[in-house]
Order: structure tokens, then sequence, then C-alpha cells
């Protein structure tokens, strides 16, 4: 029931905030609002104010401002012509087209501060001394000689006393050298390391702090539950050879499908289990179904501090979404690994059971990618619309009606498609699993 209400929550907030840009500007421009709807297909309850209906539909998953000569083709009278959207000037008809998704993108931008001023939270680690507890094979520590168990003293020249300092300097340094002071029993030395650069252009040294590796959550139907692990366990071995670090779990079961045994202690006793790693196709990668078991703080923020880091987390979320996109065109990632409604559902559910915190943050992030998604140019989204209205600009007039009905045609069909594929793999996820 948590997962239902939370899904209707965000799911209305996010719509009614798009459908409000439009009917806001249009009100604003002179324009006839007919229809107010929260979803669509046959209208279930409503109220009638004026010349506009609002009203919430039987479908949840959309809105729509229906305004008054919308479609080119509407028969128009003389005494509504002045309230007409098709008989508007082009800038009146873009303004009300693109305040939608910018509605969104306005509402994440509002969010994210709040969120920082009520408390985030993040890794218990990030305030802890920078001693470093796995080092990557073949990345920048390794080859700069840095050591399981070496403390990071400072960073080119200047004094660094935590993890997050430390995490900083090195993904604002991507492919650039950087001089660090290193901490070895008792004895320090300067060495140098060049960050690489990540997908999302930050710089990543193969330096990780110290990670127990403790489950902390277990995938229903993955080999490690149905071998009956539980949170809270402590892999001590795979295969007879110790794991002290997470990320050496990981390293060992996810490139073979073979069985591993692995050494397990629980409340101070430890039994062995037989696991065979299940092939993730998204992933390219075995996974056994474990998720570490990780502390985190909360951390609260003054306002001017909150709304430069929102602004920050937006513009770091915005071209992570251009890079995913870029990512399914070119194959780099799977169009397996999108999620539909019942994942959205799933996401809004858990961050309701988590508080009002992670249920905002659901809320920002869905928002800015909504506003995103809808301004890129794709017939029957907002933004192909835009892009319709500048060649209307360009040619000095509009595009054919017969056109404009083609394209969208077509765009609702892809878009049809791409809702049914979604769904499809979410119901995968839920009954493979």
């Amino acid at each position: 029931m948590t997962t239902i209400v939370s899904f209707i929550i965000v799911l209305g907030i996010l719509i009614f905030i798009h459908e409000l840009g439009h009917f806001l500007v249009a009100k604003y421009s002179g324009v006839g609002v007919e229809r107010f709807s929260l979803g669509f297909g046959p209208r279930l309850i409503g109220i009638k104010v004026g010349e506009t209906d609002y009203c919430i539909s039987l479908i949840p998953f959309g809105g729509y401002v229906k305004m008054m000569g919308e479609a080119p083709d509407e028969e128009v009278s003389p005494e509504e012509r002045a309230k007409s959207f098709t008989h508007k000037p082009l800038g009146v008809r873009t303004s009300i087209v693109a305040s939608g998704p910018l509605m969104n993108i306005v509402l994440a931008m509002v969010l994210f501060p709040l969120l920082f001023m009520m408390g985030i939270k993040v890794p218990a680690y990030v305030d802890k001394v920078p001693q470093v507890g796995y080092v990557a094979e073949d990345e920048p520590a390794e080859r700069a000689g840095i050591r399981a168990g070496d403390e990071i003293v400072a960073v080119d020249g200047r004094s660094i006393s935590t993890w997050e300092e430390l995490m900083k300097a090195i993904a604002l340094s991507p492919d650039k050298r950087v001089t660090l002071r290193v901490k070895r029993d008792g004895r320090e030395f300067t060495t140098e390391l060049t960050p690489t650069v990540s997908r999302e252009g930050i710089g990543v040294g193969g330096l990780y702090p110290p990670m127990r590796p403790v489950i902390g959550g277990l995938t229903p139907g993955f080999p490690a539950h149905r071998a009956g692990l539980k949170e809270g366990d402590l892999i001590v071995a795979v295969d007879g050879k110790p794991v002290t670090h997470w990320i050496e779990l990981q390293k060992l079961v996810k490139k073979s499908p073979q069985e591993r045994t692995i050494l397990v202690e629980r409340e101070g006793k430890r039994f062995t289990v037989e696991l065979k790693p299940r092939y993730n196709e998204e992933l390219d990668v075995y996974l056994i179904g474990v998720t570490r078991l990780e502390e985190f703080v909360t951390r609260s923020y003054g306002f001017f501090e909150s709304v430069k880091m929102g602004l920050v987390k937006a513009w770091e979320l915005t071209v992570l979404l251009f890079v995913i996109i870029k990512g399914l065109i070119t194959g780099v990632y799977s169009i397996k690994t999108l999620g539909g409604p019942i994942m959205i559902a799933q996401v809004a559910g858990k961050a309701a059971e988590s508080g009002l915190t992670d249920l905002i943050s659901i809320i920002a992030f869905l928002s800015l990618q909504l506003g995103i998604i809808n301004l890129l140019p794709i017939p029957v989204l907002d933004g192909g619309y835009l892009v319709f209205f500048a060649i209307e600009w360009i040619r000095g007039k509009p595009l054919s009606d017969h056109f404009l009905s083609i394209a969208n045609q077509i765009g609702m069909a892809l878009l049809l498609a791409l809702m049914v594929f979604v769904t499809w793999n979410d119901l995968m996820r839920i009954f493979t699993n």
C-alpha cells in the first residue's frame, strides 16, 4: 500500500507542476483553457470553474491542458479567435509550450537546495581520516606506489584530514597530475598521481576507504539469498582466500560463473556456503546478489551553501542524463536497464519508507529528468513542438497540418512502444528475481 500511495503522490506532483506551467502561462497570455486534467482518458471527477474543467481522469500516466483552438484544424468562431492558441503570436505559443518542462526544472532547483538545508545522508567515512583501505590494480594509485594502510596527509601541498577532501581533490583533477604526501609506518614521502577520466568527466584515482565486506542487503532470488545469508553477515574468505575489503569480494565473484566456497561469520560463529554467481546481462558481470552495509551521517547546510550545492547537484544529474542517453544510442548501455512505471513505484515506495528527505529527493530527481526529457526534439513531447515553432520562425509560416499530424502519430507510436518496453523490463526484473 505504501508503494502505491507513494507512487500516486510522486507522479501526481510531477504531472501537476508540469501542467500548471502550461496552464498559468496560457491564462496569462489570454488563451482560453477548456480543461486541466491530471491523467488521460475518461473523466472521473472534477469541477468546472468559468470556462475551465478541472478534473482527474482514468489513466494516471500523464496529464494535459486543453486550450481553445489548440489543434490547427479546429474551428474557432470569430469571437473566440482572440483566445485561440493557434492564433496567438509565435512567441506566446513558444512560451506556453516551454513553460511545462521549465516548471519541472524549477521545482527541482527549489527542492535540491531544500534537501541540503533539511540534511542529507552521506557515507560516514567521508569525515574520517583518509587512510587507504584498498588500491585497485592497474589504476593511478597503484602506479603511484600507494598501498592499503597508507594515509594521505596532503594534496598539492595543501593539508587534508578527511576522505571528502581527498575525493574532491581527485575528482576535480581529471587527467591532471596531483602531488600526494603519504604517511606509511610513521614515515612520510611524496608521490605523483594522475587521475583517469570517468564517463562523467571526473577524476578517478583507484584508491578506496576501508570497507568491511559486511552484507547490508540481499536481492531476492539471487544465490546469496537462496543460500540463507543474512544482513550483518561478514564475508571472511572466498575459496580459501581471505577477504578484507568489499571490492575484493566483488572482484572474486564478478568475472566467473564457477561455484564459490564462501566463508561467513555470523554472531561470532563461522560457516561455509556454496554459491554459483548469476550472470547479469545489463552489467555484464556475475553477481551473488548482496549489497554492502554502509554507515551514514546526516549533514545540514546554510541557505547560500545549500543553493550552491543544489545547483551543482542538478547540473551533475543533467550531465549524467545525457551521458546515459548517449550510451544508450551508442550501445554502451543496454536498453534493458531502462525502467518504467513499476520501477518508479518501487523506488518511490522505498523512499517513502526511508523518510521525507528521501521522498523529496526522488521527486526532485524525477522532476529534473522529466523537464529535460520533455525538451528533447521528439514529436508529441514539448521539445518536438518547440522544434516545429523554430521551423515556423525560419520559414515564416507554419508547417502543414498533414505534416504535423503524421509527425505526432509517429512520436506517439514511439512513446507507446517505449512505455510497453520499459514496463516489460520491469516485469522481467520482478519475475526473474
